[in-house]
C-alpha cells in the first residue's frame, strides 16, 4: 500500500474532528438538526483552516443515506462516494483555473437537473474570488433564485474581492487561523498514533512554522519526519525550518536588554555560520518580546506561554515597558526593511546593532553578561542535596573561626543600604533584592529568601554575590540562605516603598498646582496615575 501524506491521512470526516472552529460547527450542527438549508454558503479564511473539508463534511450531511444530520455516518454508500471522490451529485470547481464565464455557465446549466441519487446537488466552488465579473454575473442570476434541490459552497481566502451582490446571498462563516496550543495538541495525538518519537521543543516549532494552518503543519511534519528519520528533536527541526533554538534566541534577545554588544556580536556571527531563514527568525525574535510584554502587564500569564519560563522572567524583570516598545517596533521595522538590505544577514545585523544603540541603559550600569544559558535547579531533592553540602561547609568554615571575634558589621537595619552599594550584575541583583538578612554566626552570613527564587539562585549568582560582599565588608565571609517568607527589610520591599512615596509624593504635589487644580475644576480633565512617572535628569 503507497504511503498517504498525513494531512490526506488525517483529514476530518465529519465536525467532530475539525479542529479550532467551533463557532462555525455550532451553527452549521444547529442549522443540519434542524431542517434549516440555505441555498448557499460562504466559507472564508485563510489557507489550510478546514474551508474544503467542512464543505465536504456538510455535502455529507445533506445526502447521508441515514437521513440529514450533523453526524454522517460515513459508512453509507453515498458518504463513502463523497469521500472517496465519486459522489455524481457533488461537483468540486476550482475556480482559479475555471474562472470564464463559458465554463460557469456549463457548470449551472447542470443546475436545473435533477439529484440522481441524493437530496442535493452539491457546487463546492473553491478560490470563488477568482472568477471573472462575467462569471459572478452568470452565478448571481442562479443565486437569486436556486432550484430547491441545489446548495452551493463557495469557499474563498479572499472574502473582500467577493462581490456584495454575491455576499448578501450566501450565509457566511469566517473561519479562524488555529491556535498554535491546538495545533501542538492535533499533533501530539497524530505523531502517537503513526508511532514518531518528538519532544515539546520540536512540536512547538512545527506548530509555529504553520502560521494557523493544520495543513501546513502536517506538510512540514511530513518534511520533519523524513529530514530526522521519524525522530523530531528541537536542534534539527530549527535547522530543517531555518530558524534558532529558543535558547539562541533568548541569548541574542538577552545581550541586547544587558547592552552586551561583544555577546551580541558573537551571537550574530555564530548565526551567521548557518542557513537561517532571517524572515522566520526576526518573527520569533519579535515573538519573545511580545511575550516579555505581556508578562510586564500581567505576571500571571506567563504560565500559559510556551516559553523557557526561568530565563524570559529574568529578561523582563530587567527592562522597562517603555523600552520593550522601543525594541518592538525597532524589530517590525526592520522586518519590513529586511529586503531593502544589501543581503539578509546584513540587515538582520544592522537592526540588532540598531535595538541595542536605542535602548536606554536606565537605572541598570552593569554590561556584564546575563547567564541566560543556566539551568535553575528544579528538582527539590537535588536542590535539598545541594542545601545539606552549602550547610556541612559553612558549619566547618564556622567552627574553624568560632574562636574569633567577628568584626562584621551588618544587621537588619543597615542591610538595605549596604545591598544599595554592592557591585552586582542586574540577573544576580534582581534576585538578591528579595533576600532578608537573617543572622551572623563568625563569618558566616545567613539570608532568607522566598523559594520561587531561591531555586533560580544558582551557584554563579552565589559567588558573585559573595565577591561583592567581601568587597564592602573587606572580610572574607560565607553566605547560606534559607528558604523563607520575603520581609520588610528586604531591598525589594524597601524600593517599592520609596516608589510608592515617591509617587504619593508627586500626586499630592500635582493636586496642589494651581493649574492643576484648574484644568480638573474648570476643564473636567482628571489625573491619570500611569502618567505620573519620574523625572529622567
Amino acid at each position: 500500500m503507497s504511503y498517504q501524506v498525513l494531512a490526506r491521512k488525517y483529514r476530518p470526516k465529519d465536525f467532530s474532528e475539525v479542529v479550532g472552529q467551533d463557532h462555525v460547527i455550532r451553527a452549521l450542527s444547529n442549522s443540519l438538526d434542524g431542517g434549516q438549508i440555505h441555498q448557499a454558503y460562504l466559507l472564508s479564511g485563510t489557507r489550510g483552516v478546514g474551508k474544503t473539508t467542512i464543505g465536504r463534511i456538510l455535502t455529507k450531511s445533506l445526502n447521508c443515506e441515514k437521513g440529514l444530520t450533523s453526524k454522517p455516518c460515513n459508512s453509507c454508500n453515498t458518504c463513502m462516494s463523497i469521500n472517496e471522490g465519486s459522489f455524481m451529485d457533488f461537483q468540486e470547481v476550482d475556480a482559479a483555473s475555471r474562472r470564464g464565464v463559458e465554463e460557469t455557465q456549463q457548470l449551472l446549466e447542470t443546475v436545473l437537473h435533477m439529484p440522481g441519487s441524493s437530496r442535493y446537488k452539491v457546487y463546492l466552488i473553491d478560490e470563488v474570488h477568482m472568477l471573472s465579473k462575467h462569471s459572478f454575473n452568470a452565478l448571481l442570476k442562479t443565486l437569486e433564485e436556486p432550484p430547491p434541490h441545489v446548495v452551493f459552497i463557495l469557499a474563498t481566502t479572499e472574502p473582500e474581492s467577493v462581490p456584495a451582490t454575491v455576499l448578501s446571498r450566501c450565509l457566511q462563516f469566517h473561519l479562524k487561523n488555529i491556535t498554535s496550543s491546538e495545533l501542538i495538541t492535533s499533533l501530539e495525538l497524530i505523531l502517537k498514533k503513526e508511532d514518531v518519537s518528538f519532544d515539546n521543543g520540536s512540536i512547538s516549532q512545527l506548530a509555529k512554522a504553520a502560521r494557523g494552518s493544520l495543513r501546513d503543519c502536517l506538510t512540514i511534519t511530513d518534511q520533519a519526519i523524513a529530514f530526522t528519520n521519524g525522530k523530531l528533536v528541537e536542534k534539527d527541526i530549527s535547522q530543517m525550518l531555518g530558524t534558532l533554538p529558543q535558547d539562541q534566541i533568548l541569548k541574542i534577545l538577552g545581550s541586547i536588554i544587558e547592552n552586551n554588544p561583544s555577546s551580541l556580536l558573537n551571537a550574530l556571527k555564530e548565526i551567521s555560520s548557518m542557513s537561517v531563514d532571517y524572515q522566520r527568525l526576526m518573527d520569533l525574535l519579535l515573538e519573545s518580546i511580545q511575550n516579555i510584554a505581556l508578562i510586564k502587564f500581567s505576571p500571571s500569564i506567563i504560565d500559559e506561554l510556551d516559553v523557557d519560563k526561568d530565563r524570559i522572567q529574568i529578561l523582563s524583570e530587567l527592562i522597562s515597558q517603555t523600552d520593550i516598545q522601543v525594541l518592538y517596533q525597532i524589530g517590525l521595522i526592520a522586518k519590513r526593511d529586511l529586503d531593502l538590505a544589501p543581503n539578509m544577514d546584513d540587515g538582520f545585523e544592522m537592526a540588532m546593532l540598531r535595538m541595542i544603540s536605542f535602548l536606554p541603559i536606565g537605572e541598570y550600569k552593569s554590561k556584564k553578561k546575563i547567564e541566560t544559558n543556566q539551568k535553575v535547579i528544579s528538582n527539590s531533592k537535588e536542590q535539598e542535596k545541594i542545601h545539606n553540602i552549602i550547610k556541612e561547609e559553612t558549619i566547618e568554615s564556622s567552627q574553624a573561626k568560632q574562636e574569633q571575634d567577628s568584626l562584621i558589621k551588618i544587621t537588619s537595619n543597615n542591610w538595605n543600604s549596604i545591598f544599595e552599594s554592592l557591585d552586582l550584575d542586574p540577573a544576580t541583583g534582581q534576585l538578591i533584592s528579595y533576600s532578608s538578612f537573617h543572622k551572623i554566626d563568625g563569618t558566616v552570613i545567613y539570608f532568607s529568601m522566598p523559594e520561587e527564587k531561591l531555586l533560580l539562585l544558582n551557584g554563579k549568582h552565589r559567588q558573585r554575590f559573595e565577591d561583592a560582599l567581601e568587597e564592602v565588608l573587606g572580610e572574607a565571609v560565607t553566605i547560606f540562605f534559607e528558604k523563607g517568607n520575603m520581609l520588610d527589610d528586604s531591598p525589594k520591599v524597601n524600593r517599592d516603598k520609596e516608589k510608592l512615596k515617591e509617587f504619593n509624593e508627586a500626586a499630592s504635589s500635582l493636586n496642589k498646582d494651581p493649574n492643576v487644580k484648574h484644568i480638573l475644576e474648570n476643564l473636567g480633565g482628571q489625573i491619570i496615575e500611569s502618567s505620573i512617572k519620574r523625572r529622567e535628569n
